[in-house]
């Protein structure tokens, strides 16, 4: 059996494969099982987040997600690791001529607040690096599709002699995670759906449960 570990991109895994589905309620466990062949021995999974910033239209989303991180770390396999959100002033591509409340630049540009994650890149990349060093570790598995990974996979394959297997969650292909993967494949579309934590997680001994939000049922 190969000692695997498993590094999750979440914000990649949420928007390239689950943002707009019913299957956000995932096992972590299970889903990285089915990636892999019956030969992996998973001896631990890191799942990198951020606490999710509300919006007007959905103010429990932060309360979802903090549920759904209570109900994985009920598994000991897995680790969560957060980063943050910022917001920050930007002019992008105005696209729909129908808006007549945007504030559109002479040039076709409309300024916005786009929300970005901070830290996780680099957690993820120093989580695998540190972890190559300090343990026996044969196979690293690092589901995203950010391609500023390719440093720390090279690092690790040239550098460190590991195996490096990257899983897409998005639909397109990166030539640059490839190339620079031991094995790299797309995640199939469908493998969320059978992948799902139970409805009710047992908390103690006395009754208590984690709940799967109604809104993700």
């Amino acid at each position: 059996m190969k000692k695997t570990r498993v590094y999750i991109d979440g914000y990649n895994l949420y928007y390239g494969l689950l943002k707009g589905t019913p299957w956000k309620w995932l096992d972590l466990e299970l889903f990285s099982k089915g990636l892999l062949n019956p030969d992996h021995e998973i001896v631990s999974i890191v799942y990198f987040t951020a606490p999710v910033k509300t919006h007007p239209h959905d103010p429990a989303a932060l309360d979802r997600q903090k549920i759904y991180l209570q109900g994985l770390s009920k598994n000991p396999l897995i680790k969560t690791v957060l980063g943050y959100y910022t917001k920050n002033d930007t002019l992008l591509p105005f696209s729909d001529e129908r808006c007549g409340q945007c504030d559109v630049t002479k040039d076709g540009f409309v300024p916005v607040k786009k929300l970005e994650e901070k830290r996780s890149d680099v957690n993820i990349a120093v989580a695998m690096l540190l972890d190559a060093v300090r343990t026996d570790t044969e196979s690293f598995v690092l589901i995203t599709g950010d391609s500023d990974q390719v440093g720390a996979i090279e690092a690790l394959r040239y550098e460190l002699g590991k195996s490096v297997l990257v899983f897409n969650p998005h639909a397109g292909l990166s030539q640059h995670l490839k190339r620079a993967a031991s094995y790299y494949k797309n995640i199939p579309r469908d493998l969320p759906a059978r992948c799902q934590l139970p409805d009710e997680i047992p908390v103690g001994t006395h009754g208590n449960v984690i709940r799967r939000p109604a809104a993700w049922r």
